[in-house]
């Protein structure tokens, strides 16, 4: 069948700078092979009786009214155009199966507009539209308002203009008040970063030939009900009673006080932002506490995610450097430990009805712990996955089964989360606590012996301060410089500088 082309042209055009949305993608999001957050996709039903010069009209008034999908990126700005041309691919139905129309390759954000379209057809009548939309272009929420406005255009309704678009966000991100908001934000994070313990899982590779991570998928009618119980209980929102499970049973394996829990903001909380169409989705950390009363734990992670949430707009090169300078200053990295994504309503996961499953390639970035949640109304879906060098597939099937557990138990009244999940880990006799972590001290003598020479320092533990005890001749400012940047190299958690360094006395 031939392709259709789609001619779209817009009341504005021109240059403006990039908004902070904008520059966070394109710092992540991949040139060449696009994974799994680099396009997003959705589908909208075609009204009965309709045409193909109809589809093709909703499609073009769609991409005129949004700047966003006629707008390129490059060198710091954002190029809207006035028009252009969309070629949608055309595909008759065979079977039942999904896959008609792929995503296809990553898209370049300077040369291609960030929108593809295919139309499904069934007997030569279109009854399926599929969007494949750049990250640069749309975040999850954004493509919930561009799902519903093109079905309001297939079927003929009304829409009120398109107000507000990435190119108003950049001037008001340049104003007075958009700076004092961004710089405030960078503020925020870089006490967080200074001050919160920066790795949270630091634990032994028990299986060090080990390769990817176990994932399962969970669905559970009774944590549904239980769950919507217990927020109203609470007075809490539900995705903060799953993160809180989940956080409850990750402390108890890792024997940690807390974690940080590195979760998306939507940022929409501003009435020009309910339908904008743009990425204002940044992620920010919210500090979990661990505590013997489950039902504290929720309402605690309900007001620590709130509290993050008012700083979830930042500029990311600006929040870059403080980072690495809360890394030197620490001497350690900010791991990014455990991820917890809610992407309830847009994921492409197939969930099980009842019980556990392997997951099949959902997963969006590779940290050690990801814990993603599906579904809240009427099945609680959620996944885990665990890297395979720290954890069996059954530990991580306990995990989760324990945050269903842990919800229904919590229905019928507080709790404690020590009886769910899995035993505290075992470390052995070289992992200590120390600046606010665990810390592996054999694995920091290898480090310092690597960067500074075998035997020219000396690593040990004394309260909570780590120590380096160096030569007399050893000058500790170069010593201190050099471990703390082959710390920064390493990967694997568990290995921090050296607080204090000591030198030899005589």
């Amino acid at each position: 069948m031939n392709d259709l082309k789609v001619c779209f042209s817009g009341p504005r055009s021109g240059r403006w700078p990039m908004t902070v949305g904008q520059k966070n993608v394109l710092e992540w999001i991949s040139p060449d092979l696009p994974g799994p957050a680099d396009i997003l996709s959705t589908m909208v039903r075609v009204p009965r009786e309709s045409t193909m010069e109809a589809v093709g009209a909703a499609l073009g008034a769609l991409i005129g009214r949004q700047e966003a999908l006629r707008t390129l990126l490059r060198d710091g700005e954002q190029f809207v155009h006035a028009s252009g041309t969309l070629v949608v691919e055309v595909v008759e139905a065979t079977g039942t199966g999904q896959g008609w129309f792929p995503p296809g390759r990553a898209f370049d954000p300077a040369v291609d507009f960030p929108i593809r379209a295919g139309v499904v057809t069934r007997s030569g009548s279109p009854f399926l539209v599929v969007l494949h939309v750049s990250h640069v272009a749309a975040d999850l929420s954004a493509m919930t308002v561009l799902r519903a406005e093109l079905a309001a255009l297939l079927a003929g309704r009304p829409l009120p203009p398109a107000a507000y678009h990435p190119a108003d966000q950049a001037v008001y991100e340049r104003t007075p008040a958009g700076r004092r908001r961004l710089e405030g934000s960078v503020r925020y994070w870089a006490r967080q970063m200074a001050e919160k313990p920066l790795c949270a899982l630091g634990l032994p590779f028990r299986f060090p030939g080990a390769r990817g991570h176990h994932h399962l998928l969970l669905g559970s009618r009774p944590a549904a009900q239980a769950l919507a119980h217990v927020a109203a209980d609470t007075g809490v929102r539900p995705p903060a009673v799953v993160m809180a499970a989940f956080a409850s049973l990750l402390t108890s394996w890792t024997g940690s006080p807390g974690c940080q829990l590195n979760c998306l903001c939507n940022n929409r909380f501003s009435p020009e932002l309910r339908d904008y169409v743009g990425t204002v989705a940044q992620e920010t950390t919210v500090p979990f506490t661990a505590s013997p009363s489950f039902l504290r734990s929720v309402s605690q992670t309900n007001a620590a995610a709130l509290a993050a949430y008012k700083y979830g707009r930042y500029d990311p090169a600006r929040l870059s450097e403080a980072k690495g300078e809360a890394e030197r200053a620490r001497g350690m990295r900010c791991h990014r430990d455990v991820v917890v994504n809610n992407t309830t309503g847009h994921s492409r996961a197939i969930l099980p009805g009842s019980g556990m499953e392997p997951g099949m390639g959902d997963r969006v970035f590779g940290a050690p712990a990801e814990f993603d949640v599906y579904r809240l109304d009427g099945t609680l879906g959620c996944g885990l996955a665990l890297d395979a060098r720290l954890a069996t597939a059954d530990e991580t099937a306990a995990i989760l089964g324990g945050v269903e557990r842990l919800i229904v138990a919590a229905a019928d009244g507080d709790v404690d989360p020590a009886g769910f999940g899995i035993p505290p880990a075992e470390r052995g006799p070289g992992w200590v606590r120390a600046r606010s972590c665990w810390v592996d001290l054999a694995g920091v003598q290898a480090v310092a012996d690597a960067a500074l020479g075998p035997g020219v320092a000396r690593i040990e533990v004394a309260g909570d301060e780590l120590i380096a005890h160096v030569g007399r001749d050893t000058d500790v400012s170069a010593a201190a410089r050099a471990v703390v940047e082959a710390v920064l190299r390493e990967e694997r958690h568990g290995v921090v500088a050296p607080g204090d360094y000591v030198r030899a006395v005589g």
